[in-house]
């Protein structure tokens, strides 16, 4: 990306909320924000922010439930700043008790954020009625009592275990010079570390659709309906995003416009795709008017019938392959995007494929690819809800759910 005068570095790390242990939950994302409180070079958070800020950089990480990414974005001729900052907050943090201490409350004000949102976290609620009692279904951010309960100790050795070279990738985009890095990281990272660490797998479906209710005083109702689809590298991966993208991915799609448009029984109804290793779901959510919730669920499963019924036209197959191809360029204009992509396919992916190759791939999908993943995904116990708002009839989306 040489017409570009900035660069991005992400140190990427095959690990997150999925690798830990019962009593570590929460460590993974509670890991990620004591890096920023200060290492060998640079002491205190104060330090490390005023290193990046005092070149007009950016420095930030974010953790998953499979992968962990601490980045930074400068312009190009700080490239060796960035690289020095990231290399030592993840070879040599300090983990200072005083500021752990600090950080738990800060963690436990994120999450209580997060549940006060229920648009936010209806979509928590259905991984935890889809994964139940399991890491794949738990909050990133752990529990109160998990969040406490670690110390400089446990973090320590959390990230000995995780953070590892053998479990590592560094990726660069932008205007950056890629002997140079290679030569930075040689020097500055260090030795390989511990092997990579082993996932936990996800334990089989529930035999029958599943209702979990969160009973709120609110305006709106909010629902999350989904079921589990294909693994991150299953062959029909790229299949089921056309599929997605036909069900509920943008303004035009078919329950925008049927759930939406024509009925007017939600401002927003969307749907999407997540895959992970071994298991995967696709989710349609919707925010609805609490008296509506029944009539806007029937809607929701008449579009999920329809596409299992039989091939989508070719004109639409076209426009949602056009839909796709054009988001995915708008989202890789920038150099984090291009990096976040290419250490993802890294660590995740069977086969590394760049940008080009992906979309290569969604262009070879046919109708009749489409209608055989929506018949292959929707089939059997397939779906469960989740929904946050005034107290509803469980029963009533129950027997919407299975008398499919």
């Amino acid at each position: 990306m040489l017409h570009t005068r900035s660069a991005t570095l992400a140190l990427c790390f095959g690990t997150g909320s999925r690798y830990e242990a019962t009593e570590e939950q929460g460590i993974a994302h509670l890991v990620e924000h004591m890096l920023f409180k200060g290492s060998a070079r640079y002491p205190t958070a104060q330090s490390i922010s005023e290193a990046i800020e005092g070149v007009g950089g950016v420095l930030n990480a974010s953790t998953d439930k499979e992968l962990t990414v601490y980045w930074s974005k400068v312009a190009s001729r700080h490239t060796d700043l960035a690289f020095d900052l990231l290399s030592d907050m993840v070879r040599s943090p300090r983990l200072d008790d005083e500021e752990l201490d600090k950080e738990k409350r800060v963690v436990l004000e994120e999450l209580g954020l997060a549940q006060d949102a229920p648009g936010e976290w209806v979509h928590q609620l259905l991984s935890e009625t889809l994964w139940p009692d399991q890491p794949l279904g738990r909050e990133i951010a752990g529990t109160p009592e998990t969040v406490n309960s670690q110390t400089p100790g446990s973090i320590a050795k959390y990230i000995r275990r995780t953070h590892g070279l053998a479990n590592a990738v560094l990726t660069v985009a932008g205007n950056a010079d890629p002997d140079h890095v290679i030569k930075l990281a040689e020097h500055r990272l260090g030795d390989v570390g511990e092997p990579a660490p082993a996932w936990v797998s996800a334990t089989s479906a529930p035999e029958s659709a599943q209702v979990s209710i969160q009973v709120r005083p609110t305006e709106q109702a909010y629902l999350a309906v989904g079921g589990y689809a294909l693994p991150r590298n299953d062959p029909d991966k790229f299949a089921l995003r056309l599929a997605n993208a036909i069900l509920g991915d943008g303004m035009s799609s078919r329950l925008f416009l049927e759930v939406r448009e024509r009925l007017g029984l939600a401002y927003d109804v969307s749907s999407y795709v997540v895959g992970f290793h071994d298991a995967g779901a696709l989710v349609v959510a919707a925010g609805v008017d609490p008296d509506q919730s029944y009539e806007a669920l029937d809607a929701i499963l008449r579009e999920i019938d329809r596409l299992r019924q039989g091939p989508v036209p070719e004109t639409e197959l076209r426009k949602v392959k056009e839909y796709i191809k054009g988001r995915t360029w708008l989202g890789l204009e920038d150099s984090y995007s291009v990096a976040n992509w290419y250490g993802a396919q890294a660590l995740l992916s069977r086969e590394e494929l760049s940008p080009d190759d992906a979309l290569g791939r969604l262009e070879a999908v046919t109708a009749d690819d489409v209608l055989r993943v929506t018949q292959r995904v929707f089939s059997g116990p397939w779906l469960n809800l989740a929904y946050i708002g005034p107290d509803p009839d469980a029963d009533r989306f129950r027997e919407r759910l299975t008398a499919r």
